[in-house]
C-alpha cells in the first residue's frame, strides 16, 4: 500500500463520492455513513457528521436525491476539487450512477487444493474452534470459497501445529491453514494506537479484516490521510493495515499534459 500516494496535501486535486449539505452553519461535504433513524418520521437534513469538510462552489441544485427543508438542502454527488485551507474548492461535480463497492474476494485459498480439487458439499461448514483465538493460536478465521457447493475454512495461525491437529478431524480436506505473518498483540497494539487517535485522524470505521491471501490486518475508514499518519503507517509490517480514505488525491496519468 503507498501511503504516501493518499495524502491530501494543500493544492492537491482531489475527489469523492459523498453527501453535500447546505445549512446555516454554511456548505459541506462528506462521507455516507449508515445511520438508522426511526421510521414514521417525516424526511429532515440531517445534520453533518464530524467527518465533514467545508466545501466551496458547489451546484446543490445539481444533486442525487436532492432534498430541501426549512432553508436546507441535501443530496449526493461526486466531486472534484481543490483542496485548500482545510476546504474543497469544487472544479468538477457529477451526480452519481451508483456506488462501486469491491470488498475482498475470497475465492482461491491460500493453500494447494488436494488431488481432485476442493470437495463439494451442500451443507455450510462447521467448526468448533475452542479456545484456539482466545490463546492467540488463530490469528484470523476466513471461509473461502473458490466454487459452486465449496467451502474452504482458511486460519492464519501463530501456532499451525495446534490448529492443524485440532480443526483437521473436524474438516478434512475442507481446510486449509498459514503461519500468521503477525501474532494478535502486535495487531491490537495498532488498533489500539488508531482508536486512541479516533477524532484527530477522522477515523469512522475501525477493525479487523481479512485479505483475500488469509492473512489478518487491520482496517480502518477515514476522511483523509494526513501526512503525520503516512509516517507512522510506514513503519509498520507491510501488509498488518490497510487505510481506505474518503477523500483521495486526484494524480495525473502519465499522459496528462
Amino acid at each position: 500500500m503507498d501511503v504516501d500516494g493518499l495524502v491530501v496535501h494543500d493544492g492537491d486535486l482531489a475527489a469523492a463520492l459523498g453527501r453535500l449539505v447546505r445549512n446555516q452553519a454554511g456548505d459541506w461535504f462528506e462521507p455516507e455513513l449508515p445511520l438508522a433513524e426511526p421510521g414514521g418520521r417525516p424526511r429532515r437534513v440531517r445534520p453533518v457528521s464530524p467527518f465533514a469538510i467545508r466545501i466551496a462552489g458547489a451546484d446543490f441544485d445539481d444533486l442525487a436525491g436532492h432534498f430541501e427543508d426549512d432553508g436546507m438542502v441535501e443530496g449526493f454527488a461526486r466531486v472534484t476539487g481543490i483542496w485548500s485551507g482545510d476546504q474543497l474548492q469544487v472544479q468538477r461535480q457529477g451526480v452519481p450512477k451508483g456506488i462501486a463497492i469491491f470488498p475482498p474476494l475470497w475465492i482461491i485459498p491460500p493453500c494447494p487444493a488436494p488431488v481432485g480439487g476442493w470437495p463439494r458439499h451442500r451443507d455450510n461448514l462447521r467448526v468448533s474452534l475452542d479456545d484456539l483465538l482466545d490463546t492467540g493460536a488463530a490469528v484470523a478465521v476466513t471461509v473461502f470459497r473458490p466454487g459452486p457447493d465449496q467451502e474452504v475454512l482458511v486460519v492464519a495461525a501463530t501456532d499451525p501445529d495446534t490448529v492443524e491437529a485440532r480443526l483437521r478431524p473436524q474438516l478434512g480436506q475442507r481446510f486449509c491453514v498459514v503461519a500468521s505473518r503477525w501474532p494478535t498483540e502486535e495487531l491490537d497494539a495498532v488498533r489500539a494506537h488508531l482508536h486512541a487517535r479516533q477524532r484527530a485522524w477522522n477515523l469512522f470505521q475501525l477493525g479487523q479484516s481479512t485479505g483475500e491471501d488469509g492473512q489478518a490486518r487491520i482496517a480502518a475508514k477515514l476522511t483523509r490521510v494526513l501526512p503525520e499518519i503516512a509516517v507512522w503507517a510506514t513503519s509498520l509490517p507491510a501488509g498488518i493495515m490497510s487505510l481506505d480514505p474518503w477523500l483521495r488525491p486526484v494524480h495525473p496519468r502519465p499522459s496528462d499534459p
